[in-house]
């Protein structure tokens, strides 16, 4: 059970301050001192991972995005938050016949702060974890689980391209036999999305995952049974991946002008909002788009938001306009989220 809440204002933004300017050095041994200090003083364990460490994690991806950090002070400050987390992790021991959880990534998801925030609260509840960590392959995913046979799953997905990823750890799990919780910002607001990828339950928020663990009773069977397959649209898209791509960064580089640095970049964005696209055309989500196009508009480069990104997302929509039209129906929410937030 958690901790009585620790008092908020100014004393909770003190603490994050200061942890933020430990790991903004890249210095987790120091923010692991700022953080025991706190403890010290009487803020309990669940506060610490989600009233202060979790919004200097949103902040510090604010920061990458409007320019204030670049990849590598991103990577510092994102690498010391995961070492301080699993300090912190490493303080409980929980015995052996503790009900016992694996948490892990959905295949592809190399963002693994959120999976290992979970599992650093889980083992702060009397819970017993295997951290799996990120981008765990569905097949050796299966394996591993057949061999351990927990209580259940607990994924963590935070990127919609890896929506895809996630069905496959999903039906990893169920072959093994063991159910699956899902949870992390890729799945949405509502339940909607992990349950059409097969998942026998969500959680809004880390705080909801004890609670569900301990009183579901999941059915395999019928979660899977309940699993939306692929849809004919995404088998077309997919089976042509390389030519669509081709044809949308040659579009969209005749209409910007892009070489060089510039020219990568459209192609890499072209590669994201293609998996982005399928992502929600396996989960019959539009909103995955509008998001999508919401957080593009979001980045920092002056010289190509907002034009660029609508120039990318017309160079894909031209390409796969004669192959699919739900996919075209999707990419103009995408446009008008573009537009909407320029």
């Amino acid at each position: 059970m958690a901790d009585a809440p620790y008092p908020r204002g100014d004393d909770l933004q003190q603490a994050r301050l200061a942890v933020l300017a430990a790991v903004g050095q890249g210095d987790a041994g120091l923010a692991f001192d700022v953080v025991g200090g706190l403890m010290a003083d009487g803020m309990p364990f669940d506060s610490i991972l989600f009233d202060v460490i979790a919004p200097l994690q949103a902040e510090i991806g604010r920061r990458w995005q409007q320019g204030d950090y670049g990849i590598a002070e991103e990577h510092a400050a994102t690498g010391a938050v995961e070492t301080l987390v699993a300090l912190l992790a490493g303080s409980f021991t929980n015995p052996e016949d503790a009900r016992h959880v694996v948490v892990a990534c959905a295949e592809g998801d190399t963002h693994s702060l959120p999976a290992r925030m979970v599992a650093a609260y889980l083992l702060y509840l009397g819970w017993r974890v295997t951290y799996l960590g990120s981008s765990v392959p569905a097949s050796d995913l299966a394996a591993y689980l057949s061999d351990v046979k927990p209580e259940a799953l607990v994924l963590s997905c935070a990127i919609v391209t890896c929506l895809p990823g996630a069905r496959a750890s999903i039906e990893a799990a169920h072959h093994a036999g063991v159910p699956v919780l899902a949870g992390g910002r890729a799945f949405g607001a509502s339940p909607d999305r992990a349950r059409r990828l097969g998942a026998d339950a969500w959680a809004g928020h880390p705080g909801a995952i004890d609670e569900t663990l301990r009183s579901w009773q999941p059915d395999i069977a019928t979660a899977e049974r309940d699993a939306l397959a692929p849809t004919d649209e995404m088998e077309r898209l997919e089976s042509r991946r390389l030519q669509i791509i081709a044809e949308a960064v040659d579009a969209a580089r005749s209409s910007e002008g892009g070489n060089g640095a510039a020219g990568l970049r459209v192609r890499a964005d072209v590669h994201i909002l293609f998996d982005a696209l399928l992502a929600a055309l396996l989960v019959r989500d539009p909103s995955v788009m509008r998001d999508f196009g919401t957080w593009h508009r979001s980045l920092a480069a002056p010289t190509h938001v907002g034009t660029a990104s609508a120039t990318i997302v017309g160079g894909l929509r031209s390409a796969v306009a004669p192959l699919a039209p739900t996919a075209v129906a999707y990419l103009d929410e995408t446009l008008v989220a573009i537009e909407l937030s320029a």
